[in-house]
């Protein structure tokens, strides 16, 4: 089942592409105990505990749904929060991020004197020298975004609605990506192209002549400490692609914004070079007007006072370099229209205080409310005689564009188990085991591994239900590693059941058989 999981450089001369290529050989980086952060109180490093109490209240107002964060100034953790049913220690599925870690590895690669910025997909992938484009485009045009491809992601999700979409349905990407024509006034504006990111990650495995999956891990995961990585195969071949599919622990997210906020710097080597970490992170292309800019798979505030890594659902990784401030967020927020504002985010929580001073109050209250964020909030106790009636029968749903055509529900004692069947028959029944209270029931997620999601040792479903009424039953469940949710209320009048999204908005109607 497709689940709707998709989700802003200075002009480069050749002598900035030669520096990059011969800063430092490859550092020999000790094996560390392993990179655990410091922790400190916000105001001992001058943020201020009841700003960033209110700043985790506004963030799980619906346009976020946060489920965790962290924050560290001058490389210290002044606040981390999970959202139940997250928990520390899960990857996470963190979407486009995985864009500005592929653009770390380019960098790399770089650094090694394996690719350069200059070089096209035709000296990389000469197989492909024929095809249109090939010798037009560069590594530096896919890193910006600005290759001129005429490429549409930001519109409809369905299959020929949005070129990302399709994509994950080829077996050759590259001829996919290629044989897309370039309008040349585009060339060097900015469109945004998970493609061309997916791209990148080939040509970075063709120009190592080896895995780019373990390149990234010995290059860049190893001495950084970061470990439960798993990322998603692009293709029947096993590479990664570099537009989505990294699943990453929060925790290890903040090791590369923490790499980049200290210029390549960690724990004392130079893991990536400072000019590389310039050159990705400055504002070459305007997005919007006078607001948001884009560098090499990295957005970019106008002046600098941010740069992210964003991912579809709100994955974040932030970096406010002025401030020496360092955030990490992912979220299930699938608003599409929602934009994240960092520069007020910067201006109102994160906001540096004068004269840093104590204040013991108002940190208890910030450690409160993040225990708070993981306990689950109550829910109703209520159960219903439907229980008996609907029990092991089936809903057929009617709406033709509603993912799943029909429901089923068992009780037993005080869980639910809740079958949706998805329209097409070469998808497997999406299975909900929950709990008939505010406690989240986890079960295992049975192994996937296809091109939108690939589920590991950790990977759990949680799931609980709720009567809101003897008539209406609220399920909700996630896959704790994924950015999706699945959230419905189901409203039941004789053999009728009308199922709705959770701002009442109709799903589609039913009938009970």
């Amino acid at each position: 089942m497709q689940y709707r999981l998709i989700s802003i450089a200075i002009a480069l001369s050749l002598g900035l592409s030669q520096a990059a290529s011969s800063d430092l050989p490859t550092p020999q980086v000790p094996e560390p105990a392993l990179a655990q952060f410091k922790t400190a109180t916000p105001e001992s490093v001058g943020l201020d505990s009841a700003q960033l109490t209110k700043m985790l209240n506004y963030l799980q107002t619906p346009g976020f749904d946060m489920e965790s964060i962290i924050i560290a100034r001058h490389g210290k953790v002044v606040l981390e929060a999970y959202v139940a049913p997250f928990h520390a220690g899960i990857p996470h599925q963190v979407n486009s991020v995985t864009k500005s870690f592929m653009a770390t590895l380019i960098g790399m690669l770089i650094s090694d004197g394996k690719l350069k910025l200059t070089d096209t997909v035709a000296d990389i992938l000469p197989q492909y020298a024929d095809l249109p484009n090939a010798k037009l485009i560069t590594v530096e045009q896919l890193l910006g975004m600005k290759s001129g491809l005429l490429w549409n992601e930001l519109g409809g999700w369905g299959l020929h609605e949005n070129d990302f979409g399709e994509l994950k349905q080829q077996d050759d990407i590259v001829k996919f990506v290629l044989n897309r024509s370039i309008e040349p006034d585009q060339v060097n504006n900015f469109n945004y192209n998970s493609g061309g990111s997916d791209l990148l990650g080939i040509l970075g495995e063709a120009a190592l002549g080896s895995s780019l999956a373990d390149y990234a891990q010995q290059r860049l995961f190893k001495p950084l400490g970061i470990t439960k990585t798993h990322w998603l195969d692009l293709d029947q071949q096993g590479r990664i692609g570099g537009g989505r599919g990294l699943y990453i622990m929060p925790r290890d997210m903040l090791k590369l914004g923490e790499l980049h906020r200290q210029n390549g710097v960690w724990q004392g080597q130079q893991i990536l070079p400072a000019s590389w970490v310039q050159y990705a992170t400055s504002p070459s292309i305007p997005v919007s007007k006078g607001s948001h800019y884009y560098g090499a798979q990295w957005w970019v505030g106008k002046d600098r006072e941010w740069y992210s890594a964003q991912g579809y659902g709100g994955q974040v990784i932030a970096v406010f370099p002025q401030d020496d401030i360092t955030m990490v967020m992912t979220s299930r927020n699938n608003d599409d229209n929602s934009t994240f504002g960092f520069s007020a985010l910067r201006e109102f929580y994160l906001k540096l205080k004068d004269q840093p001073n104590e204040n013991p109050s108002a940190y208890a209250a910030l450690q409160a409310k993040i225990q708070q964020l993981a306990t689950p909030t109550a829910t109703s106790k209520l159960r219903s005689p439907l229980e008996k009636t609907i029990h092991n029968r089936k809903i057929d749903l009617e709406s033709p564009t509603f993912w799943a055509n029909q429901l089923k529900f068992e009780f037993n004692d005080d869980t639910v188990t809740i079958t949706m069947s998805p329209r097409s028959l070469s998808e497997q029944p999406f299975v909900i085991q929950a709990n008939l209270s505010e406690a989240w029931l986890h079960t295992p997620v049975k192994p996937v591994d296809n091109r939108w999601q690939k589920s590991g040792p950790e990977s759990m479903r949680a799931a609980r239900a709720q009567w809101l009424d003897n008539n209406t039953l609220e399920f909700m469940a996630m896959d704790v590693d994924e950015s999706y949710s699945v959230n419905y209320k189901i409203k039941f009048k004789g053999k009728k059941a009308t199922l709705l999204n959770m701002n009442d908005s109709i799903a589609s109607q039913g009938t009970l058989r």
